[in-house]
């Protein structure tokens, strides 16, 4: 079954919302090339820690602006960001931009924009540091290198942790589900 569609800035984006009606939210903008029910299996966790869920689907048009309006037309004051990868790129400037709307950040394989990324590029020079407790998941050398070089932006507590799963994906689902019921609990 297709997600529901979250109409914002003119364009449908899917949006998977699950959980409790109380307690907590999660909002976890998806990597490219996934759907919000790739997210099924860390959000049933996330339910069980009585932590309810906003999954955001990848779209190359979403904006900070554009993310900020999904939460509005769902009535979600604040939330714990969650970026996967591409959706990593978005949370951190959410982080940066939106300390209103946010209790902590978790990026998987992303870098703060300021950093040059493996490749060496600078995804933005002018994103301001982030003020939230940050984690960030990493897979493999290259990224816990950028992760190690993003604490500099990061004015709060900051976290490299090794995502150990990639041999078995229920075990990268345990660790990540993990870490975001730790960083919901740091706040």
């Amino acid at each position: 079954m297709p997600s529901p569609l979250v109409t914002v800035d003119g364009f449908g984006v899917p949006v998977e919302v699950a959980g409790p009606e109380k307690g907590s939210v999660v909002v976890m903008l998806g990597a490219a090339q996934k759907a919000p029910a790739a997210y099924e299996p860390v959000c049933q966790r996330l339910h069980t820690a009585s932590l309810k869920t906003v999954v955001v689907g990848p779209d190359p048009r979403l904006t900070a602006k554009s993310v900020v309006g999904i939460l509005d037309a769902l009535d979600v004051p604040w939330a714990l960001l969650v970026g996967d990868r591409s959706g990593g790129e978005l949370a951190w400037e959410l982080a940066a931009t939106r300390l209103d709307r946010f209790i902590g950040l978790v990026v998987v394989d992303r870098g703060h924009p300021r950093v040059a990324d493996h490749t060496g590029a600078v995804r933005d020079e002018h994103c301001p540091p982030v003020e939230l407790n940050t984690t960030a998941l990493v897979s493999n050398s290259a990224a816990r290198a950028v992760a190690r070089a993003s604490q500099r932006f990061v004015y709060g507590e900051y976290r490299v942790v090794d995502l150990l799963g990639r041999r078995q994906a229920a075990d990268s689902t345990a660790q990540l589900a993990a870490e975001i019921v730790l960083r919901t609990s740091t706040w």
